[in-house]
């Protein structure tokens, strides 16, 4: 097992967040991936960068990259909070990375808000 600190030396926790823009609009890549099962880094990150993508300023779209990264229930709850529980208006949300059940999951609780939501296997195809 990887000690905190090592964990902290994952390519996938160092990678940045970024916005990008495209095709005259602008969608927000929360990169969560390449971080495996450290379930306390994914949610640290997260938190870090809810404030990024919240504010009034920021895009709606945003897209959620869970590549090489095991979705616990944690994770799981804390990106709902984040799309739920915020003030933030999005108007679409996709998912990179996901296994089958996982997207199942998250349709489930994210279904029927004022957003589309979708699975892509890659980042070219969620743009």
């Amino acid at each position: 097992m990887m000690s905190q600190d090592n964990a902290m030396n994952l390519y996938g926790y160092k990678k940045k967040s970024f916005l990008l823009y495209y095709n005259g609009g602008e969608i927000w890549f929360e990169h969560l991936d390449g971080m495996y099962n450290h379930e306390d880094l994914v949610v640290q990150k997260l938190t870090s960068d809810i404030s990024l993508f919240t504010r009034p300023s920021a895009t709606s779209f945003i897209c959620f990259v869970f590549d090489e990264t095991f979705v616990s229930d944690n994770i799981f709850d804390a990106v709902v909070k984040a799309v739920l529980e915020t003030n933030k208006r999005f108007m679409k949300i996709a998912f990179c990375g996901l296994d089958r059940k996982n997207e199942k999951r998250f349709k489930k609780i994210l279904a029927n808000h004022d957003f589309t939501i979708g699975f892509f296997k890659g980042l070219e195809d969620a743009k």
